[in-house]
């Protein structure tokens, strides 16, 4: 399925115009096609079933004309029964080379003379069998022989016996004259018996020239390539009035009547027509090739092809000049939109339609007018930023004003002795630095830690040691980057709503590290802890409040939104506590390394 995929990316890939070619070839080719091979097809079938039923009824009518003249012969045959002296003499034992009386050969004659003269030009011979010897056998070109026997393995004789009295049909063989010529004949044969035992007497075979049956098959008309011809039981031929295309042992045996569709090697596609006769138990078969037939239909199938090739090509020319019509615009906007990427802003799309592509050329046209105007306002917006940097360089003369005067404090304090008053102006000056003097977006854990450690060291001098504070943060951790001020907010916080409304020594522990790509920060307290209805309150406002909290907003939920708005919504700050059990701050942060972080922007120093 891989070539099916690349296929469909090359396809993606192309442009519009050739997209709609190509999709416009596949909606009229397709359908066209296929509506012109089932039509094709279905002509065909129709024209097929069409010549299959006229050709099983021609062969019926054939039929019927084969058994009328078959039951002519079959009268024939009963002749016998007519004439007591020919029944007397099939019934008489002779011994071999015995020969006839004079009245047995003129009652002989007489009864073969009138066979003949029935108007049965188509009678080659007449031949009588007794059971017991006798037998008188009348040959074309021949004077009558009363030396042939009964050969008891003869097929014909074995089905006469078989009949019980009922003609038995010989198919087509040949018999020979005494003169030696060889006649072919077909022969119908009948077993004569007693009408006072019921015993066999002896049988009748009358030999007919098949050019009798020829004659009825000539009148059938046939194409060039057609096979019509008679076939007995086992599939054998009787008489085949020609022999265009298949043959009995090509087709093979068929039985009833019906039309079929046969696959013959060497010869192709035929269809057979086929009808056995009630009288004979022959069948007459027909065999047309399938391409003789459809002769007429493959005019028709060129028809339509060319028609279709016609029509499709005209299409096709007019899909063509539509995709490029409609795309030339969609071109002409792609072109003007690649100058705008080089930051070419003065250009224009004429809009000259109402439709989609006129309303995507009036908005790129808005769009330009609006980049130019923002391309201005950036560009005062940079002034003003580079006005206002040196506005805040100048500034920071109060700063360092206030970092000398701390300087000045410190010093005249450790000439004092007075360590309390050095440690907070030192804590104090540091706090400033890092709170005014910083513009980096990121720094580090430990950065962080050293600016809350320096507030600790004011509060635990403020509290007069009231407060225990602990830090316990894995090593692998101090590295990773994190946004400035966010830790200090949330101590303060512990500090006022937690342990300053308490009696005796507060306990604070801040821990953490990092595991899975993820930075924890845990800030523990052991003041009067949160309702919880409180802690609620607070839950729901971390997690629906949109705002920053400005100055005087909650520190926890600055500290929340400010990690959110930089690092997206997995991480932020989320909280746990029982009444009069403390306060548990859980900070979590993308572990981002120095060696990951982007390099810092640009700062200046105080």
């Amino acid at each position: 399925m891989s070539w099916i995929r690349t296929l469909l990316r090359r396809f993606t890939d192309q442009e519009l115009a050739k997209k709609l070619i190509v999709v416009n070839c596949v909606l009229i080719v397709v359908p066209l096609g296929a509506m012109a091979w089932f039509a094709y097809g279905g002509f065909e079938r129709t024209m097929e079933r069409n010549v299959g039923a006229y050709q099983l009824q021609t062969l019926k009518q054939v039929t019927l004309n084969i058994d009328t003249y078959m039951n002519e012969l079959n009268r024939l045959s009963l002749m016998p029964y007519q004439y007591e002296e020919i029944l007397d003499f099939l019934g008489s034992e002779r011994k071999e080379g015995q020969p006839l009386t004079l009245d047995e050969i003129e009652q002989l004659n007489g009864f073969v003379s009138k066979v003949f003269i029935n108007g049965r030009v188509d009678i080659m011979g007449v031949s009588l069998y007794g059971e017991r010897g006798a037998s008188y056998v009348v040959l074309p070109e021949s004077q009558y022989i009363t030396s042939y026997k009964l050969d008891d393995d003869a097929e014909w004789l074995k089905r006469a016996k078989g009949k019980f009295g009922q003609p038995t049909f010989i198919t087509t063989h040949e018999i020979v004259s005494t003169s030696g010529t060889v006649y072919q004949v077909f022969s119908i044969a009948r077993e004569l018996r007693s009408f006072d035992t019921g015993l066999t007497l002896g049988y009748i075979v009358i030999d007919i020239d098949p050019a009798a049956v020829r004659n009825i098959l000539s009148q059938v008309k046939l194409g060039e390539h057609e096979t019509l011809y008679i076939a007995d039981r086992s599939g054998s031929l009787v008489i085949g009035s020609t022999l265009g295309v298949g043959d009995p042992a090509s087709i093979g045996r068929l039985e009833g009547e019906g039309v079929r569709h046969l696959d013959v090697p060497n010869v192709g596609s035929l269809l057979v027509s086929h009808v056995t006769s009630s009288v004979t138990g022959w069948t007459t078969v027909s065999a047309v090739p399938v391409r003789e037939l459809m002769e007429d239909s493959v005019i028709v199938r060129n028809s339509i092809v060319l028609i279709g090739v016609v029509f499709v090509g005209l299409a096709m020319v007019v899909s063509v000049a539509f995709a490029f019509g409609v795309t030339k615009p969609l071109r002409k906007l792609s072109r003007l939109m690649r100058k705008v990427e080089r930051g070419d802003l003065q250009v224009a799309f004429p809009v000259s339609s109402g439709d989609e592509v006129g309303r995507l050329g009036h908005a790129f046209n808005t769009m330009v007018s609006k980049l130019s105007q923002l391309g201005y306002l950036l560009y005062e917006t940079e002034l003003r930023e580079k006005d206002a940097q040196i506005a805040a360089l100048q500034s920071k003369i109060n700063p360092h004003f206030l970092y000398n005067t701390l300087g000045s404090i410190s010093m005249y304090a450790e000439l004092e002795g007075n360590r309390e008053i050095v440690l907070m102006s030192n804590s104090l000056s540091r706090l400033l630095r890092y709170s005014l003097s910083s513009r980096k977006e990121m720094v580090t854990l430990r950065d962080e830690l050293e600016h809350v450690n320096g507030y600790m060291a004011i509060q635990k001098l403020r509290y007069d040691d009231r407060i225990d504070y602990a830090c316990d943060i894995d090593p692998a951790a101090l590295d990773c980057r994190m946004i400035p001020l966010l830790l200090q907010p949330i101590v303060e916080n512990a500090l006022n709503h937690g342990l300053d409304k308490g009696i005796g020594v507060g306990r604070v522990r801040l821990g953490g590290g990092a595991a899975d790509g993820v930075l924890r920060l845990t800030l523990e307290d052991d003041g009067i802890g949160l309702s919880s209805e409180l802690l609620e309150a607070l839950q729901e406002r971390l997690r629906s409040a949109r705002d920053v909290g400005g100055t005087t907003g909650n520190g926890l939920l600055n500290v929340h939104r400010r990690i959110r708005l930089h690092f997206g919504e997995p991480y932020g700050i989320t909280l746990e506590s029982m009444p009069y059990q403390g306060v548990k701050v859980i900070l979590t942060l993308p572990a981002i390394r120095a060696s990951d972080a982007a390099a810092p922007k640009g700062e200046v120093d105080a």
